[in-house]
């Protein structure tokens, strides 16, 4: 999907000694634009930029940020749910893994989808298999069943996640004029990791960390109480037991899964009433000008040595952080910091994170930097190393590890 719209947005590829080449891409584009024009002037292309445009670029942002929600939904309480449900840590960790399986799985159907059959085709899909995906958590079904329903809602997330990905490039070419382009594809991604900072916040507020218990009451009375459902783990040195209300905790998680199958219902709802697929009229000539075929593309694409450069370059960092974050709790929680304490962790990350990408984007368009933005990637990477670093050295308890320090 990059490649087909790679003529409508400036790309930046590295040359031969490794530095950017703007400049000819740039040149590139104009001439491309200027021989559509000539090449359409005869056919009488009529262009037009409709406000509609922000319309459908808000209704796929809202797509982008529940699906991001709902990827995120379990490791922000993950206390709860290992208590409520009895799942380990595993079981929590292979719910992101399944998405991002399906994933890969369905990557390249998903953009020949929106390719051949229009971004409605692949915004319909997609919140559909979202609503389907948060319907499948809400039903009422025993535990031991529930954990199967939940991975199955994983594979359903990870198939509408395709289409959140790949769509932005192409609404932005098909719906926005150039000089919006770069804002629309940014507001389109950047959606995303605002819905996965949101989990954060969601799962904190509506099912909260689950409450300790001093030992009031023997084991006896536990016992003849069947009406109190309660989780405890006995043994600890101060001679308590991590005592709450089961029942609560279980009927919170479930007005969550509620909310969410809630909010992206509605969504679905408001995209097949009104989603077309492009404006009447493009926004402009060579919005109009037929791509290459995807097949064609695709090889063109995997013989391109500097796409697996910028693939690894990108996707191996970004794909590690990105799954870590949301097992944050898992990883804290036994050195002592709390899911309340996770939650805010992984929401400042998350936003500081897609904050500073658009400050960096927005840097490395201006014209002064144009020739330095190799190294701007250089200084992010080590900042980033350094920051794993630290995170490290926390983890081994060579430097005390608190909330203070984490932040």
């Amino acid at each position: 999907m990059l490649l087909q719209y790679a003529n409508m947005e400036s790309d930046y590829l590295l040359n031969e000694d490794g530095n950017e080449d703007r400049s000819s891409i740039q040149k590139d584009n104009v001439q491309k634009e200027n021989k559509s024009k000539n090449t359409s002037s005869s056919g009488h292309t009529e262009t037009q930029v409709y406000k509609k445009r922000w319309y459908i670029v808000m209704m796929f942002s809202m797509l982008a940020f529940l699906q991001g929600t709902v990827w995120n939904t379990w490791g922000p309480i993950s206390n709860s749910a290992q208590a409520v449900y009895h799942w380990s840590d595993f079981e929590i960790g292979m719910f992101i893994n399944y998405a991002d399986i399906a994933f890969v799985l369905t990557a390249f159907p998903a953009t020949w989808l929106i390719q051949n059959k229009g971004l409605r085709y692949g915004v319909v899909t997609s919140a559909a298999f979202l609503t389907l995906c948060s319907g499948i958590r809400c039903l009422p079904l025993p535990d031991d069943v529930f954990i199967w329903a939940v991975n199955a809602a994983s594979v359903l997330n990870g198939v509408s996640s395709c289409v959140v990905n790949v769509a932005p490039p192409a609404i932005s070419a098909i719906w926005f004029p150039m000089e919006e382009r770069t804002t629309a594809t940014a507001i389109g991604s950047i959606f995303a990791y605002l819905g996965i900072a949101s989990s954060f916040l969601i799962g904190s507020v509506v099912v909260g960390e689950h409450k300790y218990l001093p030992e009031l009451i023997n084991s006896s009375l536990i016992n003849a109480t069947s009406s109190l459902d309660i989780f405890s783990t006995s043994g600890t040195e101060n001679n308590y037991t991590d005592l709450f209300n089961i029942g609560e905790q279980r009927k919170k998680i479930k007005t969550l899964m509620y909310l969410e199958f809630g909010l992206c219902a509605l969504l679905l709802l408001a995209v097949l009433i009104h989603f077309p697929s492009r404006p009447p009229k493009p926004p402009t000539v060579s919005a109009a000008v037929q791509r290459s075929n995807f097949l064609p593309g695709i090889l063109q694409l995997f013989r391109s040595v500097q796409f697996w450069l910028l693939l690894i370059a990108y996707g191996v960092p970004v794909g590690i952080y990105g799954v870590f974050g949301t097992v944050l709790n898992a990883n804290l929680g036994p050195d002592g910091i709390t899911q309340d304490e996770t939650a805010w962790l992984g929401f400042y990350s998350t936003v500081g994170g897609a904050l500073a990408g658009l400050f960096v984007s927005w840097l490395a368009n201006k014209k002064v930097l144009h020739h330095h933005f190799k190294f701007i990637l250089f200084v992010l990477m080590m900042v980033a190393t350094l920051s794993v670093l630290w995170f490290c050295l926390l983890a081994q308890t060579i430097i005390p590890l608190s909330i203070g320090e984490l932040s």
